[in-house]
């Protein structure tokens, strides 16, 4: 039997010596390869590690031939999925922007401005307190997702979801006053 083949059994068994095994060995280097995907190193620990978190929960299912390109074709998936959600925030965040930038560039729309603000608020107010925290570092503040994980102690990933929702909140509750929106 090799080593692989063995590691694989004893991690299925629930063995967390096997687990710490295949970590160490195979970690760094996957970090490494999402990096060829995404820039962003931080963002790529959070996907390993959240890829070594699916493989623990899910060991005793597995059924792998080869453990090496087993991992490399989940952390592939992962950073695609990742390249996906990035796409789908910033189309969403641009769009926002770009649709209501007319209504409050300006002196004369003060008025609005000031009414739109209200409405912001009163949306805001009535969502999840730890979405809207992260929405207003990230769109308020001006802190990037890993900045705003590091604050929170949540990963990069939780912080995405969190500011998505709040965006899709806000969208679909300014509709009513900005239909194109």
């Amino acid at each position: 039997m090799t080593d692989e083949i063995l590691l694989m059994k004893r991690l299925s068994e629930g063995d967390p010596k096997a687990f710490a095994v295949i970590f160490s060995q195979y970690y760094k280097g996957l970090v490494l390869y999402c990096n060829s995907f995404i820039p962003d190193i931080d963002e790529c620990e959070d996907i390993v590690q959240n890829m070594f978190v699916e493989l623990w929960e899910n060991r005793s299912h597995l059924k792998v031939n080869s453990l090496q390109s087993f991992l490399l074709r989940c952390v592939r998936h992962d950073c695609l999925d990742a390249i996906k959600h990035h796409k789908i925030v910033e189309n969403y965040s641009s769009r926002f922007v770009q649709s209501v930038s007319p209504y409050i560039g300006s002196d004369d729309n003060y008025l609005l401005y000031n009414e739109l603000e209200q409405i912001v608020t009163g949306i805001l107010d009535r969502l999840e307190p730890k979405s809207v925290a992260a929405f207003k570092m990230s769109r308020w503040d001006g802190k990037k997702y890993d900045e705003i994980a590091k604050l929170t102690n949540v990963s990069r990933r939780t912080v995405e979801v969190r500011v998505t929702r709040v965006v899709k909140q806000l969208r679909e509750q300014l509709r009513k006053y900005f239909p194109n929106i």
